[in-house]
């Protein structure tokens, strides 16, 4: 069976073999198989060390492989010692298991699918003869057709196929198995999705080269289906299928990461352009105005808000905390010198709309060198609303004379001086406006800083105050617990002390009863019921010292035979 775990070879006690070190393996391999009467195929075994899991070459000879039996001969611990196992090669075991799942179903088919993760840790040379027989191929065929629990299954055999360097390479050249994963996250079953958005998670933080190949994987997906990228992702980010933290704490670490690894801006506006129009601004406006929202989702939904910002430009915005710290490399326009390089760096989506917004509110920013061609009724129009503008150009401009000029412009200024004025006044006007515009977008960003500091603060002190509510009412009810424990026990103290007194004062009246029967010749005054201590031992003096030494001395008798007392 090629899914037996290699834990317990047969037999549990192995029998002694004489290997001749100057001879090849494959020239006592028959030996071997005799002795242990195998039923594999003689032509298909092979020889594995049981202390390292070495594959020994059988066609040399074992002097020539001592670096593979180092520590073979040391004792394995209880009295044990270490063995060679006979079992069958690697690639045709593979082609066994590969051909298994593709014929099984049923039962078969879910134990086989079960048993991978475990033959995969046991033999770490098996992952990678999988990786190369095509085996990631055969698992996702089917994993396609399988239900929730065989999904489950395969999925876990993946994870341990990614834990080794063979297999994440060969995960890595098959674009099929990151496209399979992502397809799973848009499944129906929680336990599905979150190990999907795992092993992802893996695939991306191996190394920054991933993240491009996810992304390609995530398009030919979603182009697919015909929809928009990354859809499947904002699905879980927009709580479709009710709210499970988990998977949007997942989701948004997956979305960060891949944006942290991409070196160039067009691949990363790309990506944050597809999230822009599938609404994740307002589902993070949404997670971050909710009270008790969970503290690693709101860390990573402003990790993506400060690496937007900052690619964007925004000066204020500080580097984001892991990633690409600097921005990254720029296309330029190719109509555009070096001189306009920073004019020409791509924008997000997000700033593109924002920045249309506040030209339609607010002047426009004279961030070309070439001024707007304004036409003489504009000009009058602009000096009329900003007169002292116009009154000091109006006053620059004009000729050296003794009659002073109106404020009001007119239509004797020459044309050189109206056209000075058509220079400097709109020009001076618009630095103004530019420069009060950006006064006030830094006062709004400040005030929003502000805002989103108090928010978080407020949300860490709900969260020390429910956790304080919490832990002082569980020390309230464990203060009541004990104090009832303490009652109840104080209470059984006090009957049983109670108990003790009454059978201490029935034994008592029992025991004054028979003194006064069982007293000899008692004197005719009346003596008193209670009698001391001392008494009594006088009395039983006086019992015992008639009695001759030869007579036995028979002890104490009871109220109810008075007869030897009498004698």
């Amino acid at each position: 069976d090629p899914f037996n775990s290699t834990n317990f070879p047969e037999p549990s006690r192995p029998p002694l073999f004489t290997f001749r070190e100057d001879l090849a393996l494959g020239t006592q391999l028959a030996g071997v198989h005799r002795l242990l009467r195998a039923p594999h195929k003689l032509d298909d075994c092979t020889l594995q060390l049981s202390h390292n899991g070495a594959y020994l070459d059988l066609e040399a000879t074992l002097a020539e492989q001592r670096d593979e039996l180092e520590g073979f001969q040391d004792d394995a611990g209880r009295g044990k010692k270490h063995s060679i196992i006979l079992r069958t090669q690697l690639s045709v075991r593979v082609h066994a298991c590969i051909e298994k799942l593709y014929n099984s179903s049923g039962r078969d088919l879910r134990r086989a699918l079960f048993s991978l993760k475990q033959i995969f840790q046991d033999d770490k040379d098996l992952v990678h003869e999988f990786v190369v027989a095509e085996g990631l191929t055969c698992l996702i065929k089917v994993g396609a057709e399988a239900d929730q629990n065989y999904q489950n299954y395969i999925l876990r055999a993946l994870g341990q196929i990614m834990l080794y360097v063979d297999g994440m390479n060969g995960v890595i050249n098959h674009n099929e198995t990151i496209q399979w994963l992502y397809t799973l996250i848009g499944s129906k079953f929680r336990l599905v999705v979150k190990t999907a958005l795992k092993l992802l998670l893996v695939f991306v933080e191996y190394s920054e080269s991933n993240a491009p190949l996810l992304i390609q994987a995530v398009t030919a997906v979603d182009t697919k289906r015909g929809v928009k990228p990354w859809s499947n992702i904002m699905e879980i980010l927009e709580e479709k299928d009710g709210v499970d933290t988990e998977l949007l704490v997942y989701a948004m670490t997956l979305v960060n990461k891949t944006l942290s690894g991409l070196p160039d801006q067009d691949t990363f506006y790309d990506v944050v352009d597809c999230l822009e129009e599938l609404g994740i601004a307002a589902v993070s406006q949404r997670h971050l105005n909710k009270k008790g929202t969970d503290l690693d989702l709101v860390e990573q939904l402003n990790i993506y808000e400060v690496a937007l910002r900052h690619e964007d430009g925004d000066e204020t915005a500080e580097p984001p905390p892991s990633g690409c710290r600097d921005r990254r490399r720029a296309s330029v326009c190719s109509s555009g010198g070096g001189e306009h390089r920073g004019l020409d760096r791509r924008r997000s989506r997000r700033h593109s709309v924002q920045s249309i917004k506040s030209t339609l509110s607010a002047p426009t920013s004279p961030c070309s060198q070439s001024a707007p061609s304004f036409k003489p009724s504009q000009v009058r129009d602009l000096r009329e609303k900003y007169s002292n503008f116009g009154n000091n150009s109006h006053h620059s401009s004009r000729p050296s004379s003794g009659s002073s000029v109106p404020t009001t412009p007119t239509s004797s200024v020459s044309p050189p001086q109206e056209a000075r004025l058509e220079r400097s006044s709109p020009s001076g006007l618009l630095t103004s406006s530019f420069r009060q515009h950006q006064e006030s977008l830094a006062a709004e960003r400040e005030r929003r800083r502000q805002e989103r500091e108090e928010r978080l603060q407020r949300i860490e002190r709900e969260e020390r105050n429910k956790f304080s509510r919490d832990y002082l009412d569980k020390r309230e009810e464990q203060r009541q617990a004990r104090e009832e424990r303490y009652k109840y026990l104080e209470q059984l103290a006090a009957e049983e002390h109670e108990k003790e007194l009454r059978s201490r004062s029935v034994s008592r009246g029992r025991a004054d009863l028979s003194l006064d029967l069982t007293s000899p010749a008692a004197p005719a005054c009346p003596a008193p019921l209670s009698h001391s201590p001392s008494s009594l031992d006088s009395q039983e003096a006086l019992t015992v010292s008639p009695s001759s030494p030869g007579t036995p001395h028979h002890p104490q008798a009871s109220a109810g035979d008075p007869e030897p007392e009498s004698e």
